[in-house]
């Protein structure tokens, strides 16, 4: 969604002479196009090499071409700028022409920011001036019911004004008249006068940034008192799917909604914000791709860091409904880098460079890929392309394979699909080391990308590919055929990418460097939740013993019901994620330590700010835990770097190294809420009769600490066998 946005458009000479600073690269993906579609919304331009546009800026220009004489389809590529209050020129080099030489000026074109647009007739730079008050900015080329056969764009340029402030109180006294031309006396009047007297206010004065956010005020207060007194049929948000695909800088979500009539809605996507209830006054998009429903797409989000997110639905009548609120992290900015050789003809590295720059933009705004730098190489004599575990690439020279959707497959092999052992392993698949990947997130991943529960990643010794009901996109991409390398391939390559980084969350290596599974937010949890931490292991304790710390620091084990448990603040635990390196921490509650792991043994450590040794990982296992007709969950792997926490005996923990066998559940552990935690009570019967007799050779009594005892004890206690836990109170 572009948020309310005000222009002002005046002539240069009219703004008052200073000193103008170029904002490009600050504001905007790829202005130059040099890494292809990365950064632009593109609706039907191409990606060109030649050097036929007089505007050409380096090796790589947008156009629309068809025959000479004919006329171009509709197109348009775009992309939403987040700018401060402020007065811009927009520049582009951009034609709209028809060759047949019958139409002397061609219509339909515009280089257009927010509501200012410029007509495009010719082949030339084309500059526009608009000012900002609060907002989204969406930029870009439009042609639509053209007589022209060729539109091309290249070389995009963004400058700030120093000029005197008259245009934005211009532009905010536009504001104001639009407010109290809205303004009744139903709901939100009071909080609307107030919002226009402020705005009132500065119009004689003001800073850049105090007229910033009294339009912010001033637009919200507008479109909030719009809402409160809407009339009409209220939309609803029918379903939010739980799964938010996390980028590091982009967040892709679906929803279903009514009304579905395009007609009936004035706006429909997700609005975000870093506060646990965002609304549409937050941040919101209604960028969208279409994949057996929408996925919508949330863009130039921070790295590293916490998001709530939710979708919602406006009606023309301003009638709003949210769906469900999602905690969702984005990743750590990735890390790839990339180099090439130049080896082919001018147009050959033309195609391949600018590929290998649009997958270094992928790969480090939608994963957290790290230790890998792309040696990429031109080789006349390779058939197609190849990659090595690592990242040394050759590119051959057939240009159907010099194209984003060869390179990123064979990226692939380069971070490990086909070429780490992990991809052998029979561990993470079905048939022994191919067939189905039994990893969750991958799993997760592709289910949300074709909206289909049964879908799933597959692959041979080398390749992987989906296998689903929908017969959407191939994202391993296999072969060139699979990449038309058309406008619409941008979900192709986004989908790529994010489950050859989900492989890696389940226990793909990157990069031998890196040497294990990438840290990702795999466990939902709340930093000030009690949770409660149960081996998986049934013959230790048959599900009664819990993970505390003891009086010296030490971890141990101990069986306890929910009661006890709640009793005893050393056997909770706070789960506290840290976006900025998408690492876990498990603070115990009752002595404020963390788990920690050095020297490879595992124990608690009091730190005022957390080590390495405290960053842990809970990787999912495979299968779903079980308890009941209540409890359906996962159990995780609790790891820091490539030591597993591990299940020694009743009472005792340990380390040992990572061990990926889904059935060893020594080193599987069940994170539990208090409320979880009571589904195993049914082991534990309460008597108040003496304490009884077993000639079970494995009965045991335990004191309320969890300690072993010889006998029966003078106090309360526990009475374990194999198969009877006793409770005395």
């Amino acid at each position: 969604m572009i948020r309310r946005i005000l222009f002002f458009v005046s002539m240069m000479a009219a703004l008052g002479a200073g000193a103008d600073t170029n904002v490009t690269g600050k504001y905007i993906d790829n202005p130059n196009f040099e890494a292809r579609f990365a950064g632009w919304h593109n609706n039907g331009f191409f990606y060109v090499t030649n050097a036929n546009f007089s505007q050409k800026n380096k090796n790589i220009y947008m156009e629309r071409w068809v025959a000479s004489g004919g006329k171009i389809p509709n197109v348009e590529i775009s992309q939403d700028l987040y700018l401060p209050a402020g007065t811009y020129t927009l520049t582009a080099g951009c034609q709209n022409i028809q060759q047949s030489g019958k139409v002397a000026a061609c219509t339909g074109a515009t280089l257009y920011a927010g509501d200012v647009q410029v007509a495009v007739t010719e082949s030339k730079d084309y500059s526009l001036t608009f000012t900002v008050l609060q907002g989204t900015t969406r930029i870009g080329f439009r042609v639509a019911s053209t007589n022209a056969n060729w539109a091309a764009i290249d070389n995009v340029r963004l400058t700030r004004l120093d000029t005197d402030i008259e245009a934005e109180h211009a532009e905010l006294q536009k504001l104001i008249a639009k407010a109290e031309a809205v303004l009744g006396t139903g709901m939100g009047a009071e909080e609307l006068a107030a919002a226009i007297d402020e705005a009132k206010a500065l119009i004689q004065g003001g800073t850049d940034e105090e007229i910033d956010v009294i339009a912010k005020r001033l637009s919200d207060a507008t479109l909030n008192y719009r809402i409160q007194n809407a009339s009409g049929t209220t939309p609803r948000v029918t379903s939010t799917n739980p799964f938010v695909a996390a980028g590091s800088t982009i967040l892709l979500g679906r929803m279903t909604a009514t009304p579905a009539n395009a007609t009936a809605v004035l706006e429909k996507g997700f609005c975000w914000s870093t506060s646990p209830e965002p609304t549409i006054f937050d941040g919101r998009s209604t960028h969208s791709f279409s994949a057996n429903g929408e996925i919508y797409c949330m863009e130039k989000l921070q790295p590293g860091t916490m998001y709530y997110v939710r979708p919602y639905i406006m009606t023309r009548n301003y009638k709003l409904a949210y769906g469900d609120i999602i905690k969702v992290p984005t990743l750590p900015k990735g890390s790839v880098t990339a180099d090439y050789d130049n080896g082919g003809s001018t147009e050959e590295n033309y195609r391949i460079a600018s590929a290998v720059e649009e997958i270094l933009w992928l790969y480090n705004n939608l994963s957290y890929v790290r230790g890998i730098n792309l040696s990429v190489h031109y080789s006349a004599g390779t058939p197609t392309a190849d990659c090595s575990y690592g990242g040394w690439m050759r590119v051959g020279a057939n240009a159907s394979y010099q194209q984003t959707g060869t390179v990123l497959h064979e990226t692939n092999h380069g971070v490990g699909v086909g070429t780490s052992n992990v991809w052998w392993d029979g561990n993470y698949r079905a048939d022994g080391n191919r067939g189905k990947w039994l990893g969750p997130r991958a799993t997760q991943m592709i289910q949300f990308l074709n909206k289909d529960n049964s879908a799933y990643m597959t692959g041979d010794n080398t390749h992987m590919w989906p296998v689903s009901s929908f017969s959407g996109p191939n994202y391993g991409i296999n072969g060139a055929h699979e990449d038309s390398y058309n406008p619409e391939n941008t979900l192709l390559y986004y989908g790529n990418v994010l489950l050859t980084h989900a492989l890696h969350q389940d226990g793909l290596v990157c990069s031998s460097s890196v040497g294990f599974a990438s840290p990702a937010y795999t466990f939902s949890q709340d930093d000030e939740t009690r949770y409660y931490i149960k081996t998986n292991d049934g013959e230790l304790g048959g599900g009664t013993l819990l993970l505390g710390v003891a009086e010296n620091g030490g971890l141990t084990q101990r069986p306890m019901n929910t009661e006890l448990a709640e009793d005893n603040d050393n056997f909770a635990w706070n789960i506290l994620y840290d976006a900025k390196t998408a690492y876990y921490m498990l603070r115990n509650v009752g002595t404020g330590r963390l788990l920690s792991c050095s020297n490879q043994q595992f124990k608690t450590s009091h730190r005022p700010v957390p080590t390495v040794t405290e960053r842990v990982q809970l990787l999912p296992s495979r299968t779903t835990y079980r308890k009941g007709t209540s409890l359906r969950t996962s159990s995780y792997w609790i790891t820091i770097s490539k030591t597993a926490l591990t299940a020694r005996s009743e009472t005792a923990v340990g380390a040992s190294a990572f061990d990926a066998d889904d059935s060893n559940d020594r080193q599987h552990w069940l994170l539990l809420t208090a409320a979880e935690l009571e589904t195993f009570d049914g082991f534990w019967t309460g008597i108040d009769s003496p304490l009884q007799r077993t000639e079970d050779a494995t009965a045991c009594w335990y004191d309320l600490d969890g300690r072993r005892l010889a006998g029966k004890p003078q106090r309360p206690g526990i009475y374990l066998t194999k198969g009877r836990k006793i409770a005395v109170k």
